[in-house]
């Protein structure tokens, strides 16, 4: 990650002029929730026939008890509601549940594409969000902000039945995952959606269940990985084009994907004992079968609690990233920023957008990120920067 430019500042200069130029400010105090395990509240358990893991110890092991939730405690949208100032966001096939400020529609499993059983599709989610939209006022609909984090299980499938795929294949399978998010968004933006933060995916080549299936544990998977940055790439793409299109979209894009990197390749700069195994598991990673028979004593040592999702430190950590890091890591906004943003500020935005996607560093090819040897030569540097300029959540 190259210094800080001056014309960071500016561009948050730009976004606390926008704040005081429009003298209607909205603060959303709804949140919306689409994604897969990484999200997933306790939906899994209202539609799975087979035990769900994430409903038994060790999961929760940290607040007490298990939720549903794929970690020791708390996820992310569980952080960023309580930074909003509402309570947990409940599971939308919790019946019995108060809605009153958003929902939870997003499931272990759940892909863009296909039609995995025993889940939820993003398409599906958003549906599931249409046929409940009455449940909140319009003006609570296009005041909320609209989360998400899908696409992981599509590449990793993608990845597993394609070992060796072309530039073509790679880039034709990524344009389905995107054209399909796309179509969702403007559903959404249909009913009333305004405010977007999406999460990119993360190096799922560097997931302990995906280098323990392959057999080199010191080394991240890289077709998976590829497949994520290219995905990345496109989405970050569509949502610039989309601010354009659509009168009064906004958006907040973070970069899980440097930060998982990070925090794989430097853990104890960011208080983890280790970013290479999982806290719960058996294997040389401990990349699958989480029980209680193989569980830590102290997960916020971990990055991630099981083969494929975060520990609550590492939730976190990530929590704080979207809802207050700067552009290098979140942007145009911030969510903090997002809440505050005025409706109707597409044109300006756009400007801003166009500003930061031109002092990012122009690439011609995916940066090789795969060696985990190599990346700490590559970064030592970097890591020495900004480990003198911030504290360990700045990236």
């Amino acid at each position: 990650m190259a210094n800080p430019k001056p014309h960071l500042f500016s561009l948050s200069f730009l976004s606390l002029l926008l704040l005081l130029h429009f003298p209607t400010v909205s603060l959303a105090q709804t949140l919306f929730v689409f994604g897969d395990g990484l999200y997933d509240a306790g939906n899994k358990q209202f539609v799975s026939s087979n035990r769900v893991d994430a409903s038994f110890p060790p999961y929760g092991m940290t607040v007490g008890e298990p939720t549903g939730r794929w970690s020791d405690g708390r996820i992310v949208p569980d952080y960023l509601a309580s930074f909003m100032g509402v309570p947990h966001i409940p599971p939308i096939l919790n019946g019995t549940a108060d809605f009153s400020h958003g929902a939870n529609f997003a499931i272990a499993d759940a892909t863009v594409l296909g039609s995995p059983p025993e889940t939820l599709t993003f398409s599906q989610q958003v549906i599931k969000f249409s046929d409940n939209k009455n449940k909140w006022s319009a003006q609570a609909r296009s005041e909320a902000v609209y989360l998400f984090y899908i696409g992981s299980d599509d590449y990793l499938k993608f990845a597993k039945n394609n070992p060796n795929p072309s530039d073509d294949q790679k880039q034709a399978f990524v344009d389905r995952v995107i054209t399909a998010i796309e179509a969702e968004l403007k559903v959404i933006y249909g009913t009333g959606g305004r405010k977007f933060a999406l999460q990119n995916l993360a190096p799922l080549g560097c997931l302990p269940a995906v280098k323990q299936a392959n057999g080199n544990v010191q080394e991240c998977v890289k077709l998976p990985s590829e497949m994520a940055e290219l995905h990345n790439k496109k989405l970050l793409q569509l949502l610039v084009e989309l601010s354009r299109q659509l009168s009064g979209f906004q958006y907040s894009f973070y970069d899980f994907f440097s930060s998982i990197k990070h925090r794989v390749i430097k853990s104890k700069t960011y208080t983890f004992e280790t970013g290479m195994a999982a806290c719960c598991g058996t294997g040389s990673v401990n990349g699958t079968s989480c029980s209680t028979n193989n569980v830590c004593s102290k997960p916020e040592d971990y990055l991630f609690f099981d083969g494929k999702h975060l520990t609550q430190e590492g939730n976190l950590q990530v929590g704080h990233l979207m809802w207050g890091a700067d552009p290098v890591v979140v942007g145009p906004n911030n969510l903090r920023e997002l809440l505050f943003l005025p409706l109707n500020t597409t044109v300006m935005l756009a400007d801003i957008q166009e500003a930061m996607a031109a002092m990012s560093p122009k690439q011609n090819k995916i940066e090789s990120l795969y060696d985990i040897k190599m990346m700490e030569s590559e970064m030592e540097n970097q890591w020495l920067y900004q480990v003198g300029k911030a504290v360990s959540f700045l990236i």
